[in-house]
């Protein structure tokens, strides 16, 4: 196989691994494009994407951030780089007609879900947090319209109770990387047909916004221990605790009920905080008071007087 250029644009640690496998690859990644640094963190200090770093470390110079791909100026440095393909794993934003069309073989994305499953911004997420069982990832040919192109693979993935946001990105951004290689070569093999999407069986994962991350106590526990496993690493899930806000990163349900109003911590001990939900009780793991750095809840207790009967809100 001849070597193919590539221009590859994605954005987070799931974009980067897969770009990492397509440059020890026989494909050419002649560009990387990825969205602008942003701050981050409590002091909002300007860090460096992943995709960016990934790149730079992969001895990639021809690296382009723009803030959006509307204007002409903007679309230029894409369209003045001669490409075979043109590949996205979670960009962020839709490519114009005029840069999909730009690819001399194919615009593919790489998405983590089971299309037209999940189509948005955070499949992953809102796979946990329904308490999906499965995922997986898709590759596709990409349209003008978010996610809703002709399939080309899939791959499935089983959601272990033990998976956080965190590890599904890792599991499944390993599966992309291999599954993405498949597709390519497919497609220039023509050994894959590309399948139209059936539009009756799409849902959506919308961004993650804070209402999401605010816990509910009236849920049953299951819900609550999947909300707060969808949230981790971040953006975290959190709580009302003594007037101020409390991050939950880590949990576990407790097989027998109780008798307690919802959001009431009914005991706390070196094993962490068991409080009472809507349906069910939860074990609080690990925590992060405000102000503080993320704690196991034993720790927490040790150094605070917690009572049976106050309440999470």
């Amino acid at each position: 196989m001849s070597e193919k250029r590539v221009i590859f644009m994605g954005t987070p640690d799931f974009s980067a691994t897969v770009l990492r496998a397509l440059v020890q690859s026989d494909y050419h990644v002649v560009m990387v494009v990825s969205q602008p640094d942003r701050p981050k963190g409590r002091g909002r200090h300007v860090s460096m994407l992943a995709v960016k770093e990934t790149a730079l470390q992969l001895g990639i110079t021809a690296i382009y951030q723009p803030e959006n791909l509307r204007s002409a100026e903007a679309k230029a440095p894409i369209l003045a780089c001669e490409t075979d393909y043109i590949v996205t794993a979670a960009f962020g934003q839709l490519l114009p007609d005029r840069i999909l069309k730009h690819a001399g073989i194919a615009a593919i994305n790489v998405h983590a879900s089971l299309l037209p499953s999940y189509r948005g911004s955070a499949p992953i997420h809102r796979a946990i947090l329904n308490g999906d069982k499965n995922t997986g990832v898709t590759t596709m040919l990409m349209v003008h319209a978010m996610d809703a192109g002709d399939v080309l693979l899939q791959q499935s993935c089983a959601i272990e109770p033990s998976d956080n946001v965190g590890s599904l990105y890792v599991k499944l951004a390993g599966i992309g990387s291999k599954l993405l290689l498949e597709t390519m070569d497919g497609f220039e093999n023509k050994t894959i047909t590309p399948q139209p999407q059936d539009e009756s069986k799409v849902t959506y994962a919308a961004a993650i916004k804070t209402e999401d991350q605010k816990i509910n106590w009236q849920e049953s526990a299951e819900q609550i221990f999947n909300r707060i496993r969808a949230l981790n690493p971040e953006p975290g899930a959190f709580c009302g605790f003594r007037g101020k806000s409390m991050k939950l990163w880590d949990s576990s349900i407790e097989a027998e009920d109780g008798g307690g109003t919802a959001g009431e911590i009914l005991k706390a001990d070196r094993q962490g905080l068991l409080v009472q939900c809507g349906i069910g009780r939860l074990r609080l793991l690990q925590i992060q008071p405000a102000g503080k750095n993320k704690m196991e809840a034993s720790a927490f207790i040790r150094g605070n007087i917690v009572e049976k009967g106050e309440l999470m809100l």
